[in-house]
C-alpha cells in the first residue's frame, strides 16, 4: 500500500498500491450483514474508478469486496475489476 484516500480531479480512490513494478488502484466495497458487496460496484462506478486509474497512470484496477457479518468477515479480492 503506497496511499489510501487518494484525492484526484473528479473523486477519491481508496488504495493506490505496487504490485512488483505495477501500480494499482484498488476499490474497496463493504458491506454489513445481508447482501452482496460486488452489487456495489456497477458499471458507473467502474468506469469512475477506471477514470481516475487513468489519472493516477495505474496499470490495473482492483476490488476488494468485504462482508462483515456478525461473527466473521468474508473478503474477496477481483483483479482487474475496471
Amino acid at each position: 500500500v503506497v496511499a489510501r484516500n487518494v484525492e484526484v480531479e473528479g473523486g477519491e480512490v481508496d488504495i493506490v498500491a505496487t504490485d512488483g513494478r505495477s501500480r494499482i488502484v484498488v476499490e474497496v466495497r463493504t458491506i454489513t450483514g445481508e447482501g452482496e458487496p460486488l452489487d456495489a460496484y456497477g458499471p458507473v462506478k467502474a468506469d469512475k474508478v477506471g477514470r481516475l486509474a487513468r489519472i493516477l497512470r495505474a496499470d490495473r484496477v482492483d476490488l476488494v469486496a468485504v462482508r462483515l457479518g456478525r461473527e466473521a468477515a468474508e473478503l474477496r479480492w477481483v483483479r482487474g475489476a475496471a
